[in-house]
Parts: C-alpha cells; sequence; structure tokens
C-alpha cells in the first residue's frame, strides 16, 4: 500500500548551466498585508495544501496547526510532543505533499522516531486515535544521519540535502545523499560549487545548507542554497540536470569558521515552495556582518524546465523568512520566525 503512495511520474530534460543577472532596480515592490495567527506562539515552517495552511510549531503541545485559509480561523491541531503513536520529538514537514483519490497526504519525517508519517490532514485533526502510514527507517543506515532539516521522498528514495551527520563516516561526503528505502543503500552526490576560498574540512556541512522541494508530479528536484545564489534542479536520485546561477558578489570564505555564521558571509535562500511549472526561491540578501536589517526580501520564480526563460523577481515587505505559495490564487504566505503573524502577499 505504501508503494502506491509513491507512485510517481518520472521524466528527465537535458543537462546544463543557465547562468541569470540579478537586477532589482526596476522590481515591482509588493506589500503585504498583516494577520494573527490564533494559537500560534512560535511558527517555524508553513505549507499550503488546497484551503488549508498547516503550520509548524513550537511552544505549544501540538506541533502542527491547521488553519482556514481564507478565514485564517484556526480548525485543528495534530501531532502530540512524545514518544507513544502519532507523536513526536523532532518533526520536519517535507516541503511536499501527495493526493491519493480524494484524500491529501502531508509528508513528516521525524528525526527522533527515525520514520516518515503519510498524514492524511482532515482524519488527523477530526480523530482522536489516527495513526497514519508511515515508513520507518530504523536499524537502516540513514538512521546514522542525527537531524534531518530538509528532504523529499520520491517514487523509491529519499533525498536529503540538510542533515548534520553522526556516524556517516563522521563528516558529509558530499551535498546531498540519496537513500534508497528498498535496497538500504546511501549515495552522495560530490560537493558544488566550489568556491574560490577553500573552505575548512567541518564546514563544509554548513557551508552546502540546502532545501529541497520535489515537483508536484515528481519528475524533478528543486534545491536551493543558503550561501550560495542559485537554484539547482535536480532528478529524482538527486543528480545535477541544470542550475540557474545568480550574480553574488562574493564567494563565501568559509576557510575559519570559528563563528557562525562566519564573518564576512552572506545569506541567501531560506525558504522554497513550487508548482508544477515554477519554483519559487526567497532570498534574504543578508550580510552576516551588518547588522541593519532591511524590511524587504526578494522572491525569485524561475521555470523548472524553460531554460531561456529569466526568472521573475518580485521585491516583498515586509520581511519573511519562510513561505508557502498559492499559485491558483496568486499569493504568497510568509511568516517570521518567533511571531504569532501571518503575512500575504498578492503576485500578480
Amino acid at each position: 500500500k505504501l508503494r502506491l503512495l509513491l507512485l510517481i511520474g518520472v521524466i528527465s530534460i537535458s543537462c546544463g548551466h543557465h547562468d541569470v543577472n540579478l537586477t532589482t532596480s526596476e522590481n515591482p515592490l509588493i506589500v503585504g498585508k498583516t494577520e494573527k495567527l490564533e494559537g500560534s506562539l512560535c511558527p517555524t515552517d508553513l505549507q499550503t495544501i488546497d484551503s488549508l495552511i498547516i503550520i509548524s510549531e513550537y511552544g505549544d503541545s501540538y506541533f502542527f496547526h491547521i488553519y482556514n485559509k481564507n478565514s485564517l480561523k484556526l480548525i485543528g491541531k495534530f501531532g502530540r510532543e512524545g514518544r507513544g503513536p502519532f507523536e513526536y520529538h523532532i518533526p520536519r514537514m517535507m516541503t511536499q505533499s501527495i493526493k491519493i483519490r480524494d484524500s491529501v497526504f502531508l509528508l513528516v519525517y521525524d528525526d527522533t522516531r527515525k520514520r516518515i508519517d503519510f498524514i492524511n490532514i482532515l482524519e488527523a485533526i477530526n480523530k482522536t486515535n489516527y495513526y497514519p502510514k508511515s515508513i520507518s527507517f530504523k536499524n537502516k543506515k540513514i538512521a546514522e544521519s542525527e537531524i534531518i532539516n530538509s528532504a523529499v521522498m520520491t517514487v523509491d528514495s529519499f533525498i536529503v540535502g540538510n542533515a548534520n551527520i553522526n556516524g556517516i563516516n563522521t563528516e558529509k561526503e558530499g551535498r546531498f545523499f540519496c537513500y534508497d528505502i528498498y535496497n538500504d543503500n546511501m549515495t552522495w552526490e560530490p560537493f558544488y560549487p566550489i568556491p574560490k576560498i577553500e573552505p575548512s574540512e567541518r564546514a563544509k556541512g554548513d557551508l552546502y545548507t540546502s532545501r529541497l522541494a520535489l515537483r508536484p508530479n515528481g519528475i524533478d528536484i528543486a534545491a536551493t542554497s543558503l550561501f550560495f545564489k542559485r537554484i539547482d534542479i535536480l532528478d529524482r536520485k538527486g543528480k545535477l540536470k541544470r542550475s540557474i546561477i545568480f550574480n553574488q558578489n562574493k564567494d563565501p570564505d568559509f576557510s575559519n569558521a570559528d563563528s557562525w555564521p562566519p564573518k564576512g558571509s552572506h545569506e541567501y535562500f531560506t525558504s522554497i515552495s513550487v508548482s508544477q511549472d515554477y519554483v519559487y526561491a526567497l532570498d534574504i540578501d543578508l550580510d552576516v556582518d551588518n547588522r541593519e536589517i532591511i524590511d524587504t526580501v526578494s522572491l525569485i520564480k524561475a521555470s523548472w524546465e524553460d531554460i531561456d526563460a529569466t526568472p521573475e523577481i518580485f521585491k516583498m515587505t515586509p520581511r519573511v523568512l519562510k513561505i508557502a505559495v498559492d499559485e491558483e490564487n496568486k499569493k504568497v504566505y510568509g511568516i517570521q520566525m518567533f511571531s504569532s503573524n501571518i503575512y500575504i502577499y498578492d503576485i500578480k
């Protein structure tokens, strides 16, 4: 039955790099509307699924809060903290959902429980004793990874782009790894891009911090980077197909990473959201040494396949750190850490 949950079509496109000049002087400014989220203390991530907004939350006895997208009314919670059935310790929403018949399933990975849960959202908030279908990674090679912050699931693999590694040769072996669910094998993709200044070995894991999102029909994976201004398109096994590379003022210097983030570094992409046709990446454009934070960010809209199409770039205010794009209704929802507000932007 779990295999049916993972049946996703796969096709491929040609490899190649696509360099893009990032200019912002003529970009339209989108001013967001600020709304309060009932019952929210510390939102950390969000997704939109159909008429719902799912907020990943800390500081509450439930990790996930469900809101009506139109009214922003809190309609339910699920994911109690604990070690019992359908309880979590360190859950992460994966940037994907799957639809089976009339039901939509949210994918949640828990580092402590070492499992992926397929959660029917409406059943989870309406049933007291709801138990999701799960894939367990206990006693598997992937269980050696300590903390996984960003990953996607394809038809037969678990692609991880941001993890603290404990026991896998004690260090990261590449930017991504692909875990073959059925054969219990892990394959690393090499570190890229290679900066001009050689990073220290212990800093590589942080330098290549990435966020992943799966195309809705499972064709491709989009990957953004915190310290490199680029969007990479991967195949379902995590192998690079093409890149959209933006102008970057300077290469990151992680040669002496005694502080975090290292002095002189620059942060770019902190969030990613996708539709069938487009990748949306949030660029916070933060100079770590400059403590003055401006109240704007950039939303970059790039095509999955059209290598000749220049990405659209929008300026947004107020500043947010995480986004979810509702392409059908031309809206972007954003959150800030440690704020009970949600910010809604209209994109045309």
